[in-house]
């Protein structure tokens, strides 16, 4: 049985000499992993920690590696690190209009409260909004806002489970034990 992607001799745009490949995908030399000289080619992810990016260059080699997790084969693009370009400084415009959109995700549609959190995306409102609005009686909602359970001990299933004791709220003495020294 032949393998998948066999060893080629083949021309690369990153050295003048032949190199070892795996054949090509896209039109692109495939590297399996760990062959890639690291020095000169990166994926996005490692030009970003270096902090750069490929400013509109193209590809020059395709990455695989299997997923172990996943069971099927990756690919990534890697970009020569000459060519790269610095990444774009955050600009104090840039960094308001971020933040203008991440206080519209914790932002309540109902009441215009700033949340925290962010809210969830179907209806973006508040849980107290919600619980005005009207809700369905198996609601988490109700004992927390209310405090009132929504089921009594006599409505929960006989799972044989021993009801909850509450635990005082006095706090017990500290124990002071001795020092070990060694």
């Amino acid at each position: 049985m032949a393998r998948k992607f066999p060893w080629v001799l083949a021309p690369v745009a990153w050295s003048p000499d032949l190199e070892f490949t795996r054949g090509r995908v896209d039109g692109l030399p495939l590297l399996s992993y760990g062959i890639a000289p690291r020095a000169l080619l990166a994926t996005r992810r490692q030009l970003r920690a270096l902090g750069l990016r490929p400013g509109g260059a193209d590809p020059v080699a395709v990455l695989y590696f299997r997923c172990r997790r996943a069971g099927k084969l990756v690919y990534a693009n890697l970009y020569l690190v000459a060519t790269a370009k610095p990444v774009r400084p955050m600009t104090p415009a840039r960094a308001a209009a971020l933040d203008k959109a991440m206080a519209a995700r914790r932002t309540c549609r109902q009441c215009g409260e700033l949340g925290w959190a962010e809210l969830p995306k179907p209806h973006r409102t508040c849980d107290a909004c919600l619980y005005s609005a009207g809700l369905d009686p198996d609601s988490h909602l109700h004992e927390y806002v209310t405090g009132e359970p929504t089921e009594s001990p006599t409505d929960l299933p006989a799972t044989g489970l021993a009801p909850v004791i509450p635990l005082p709220t006095a706090r017990r003495a500290c124990v002071d034990y001795p020092k070990v020294v060694a």
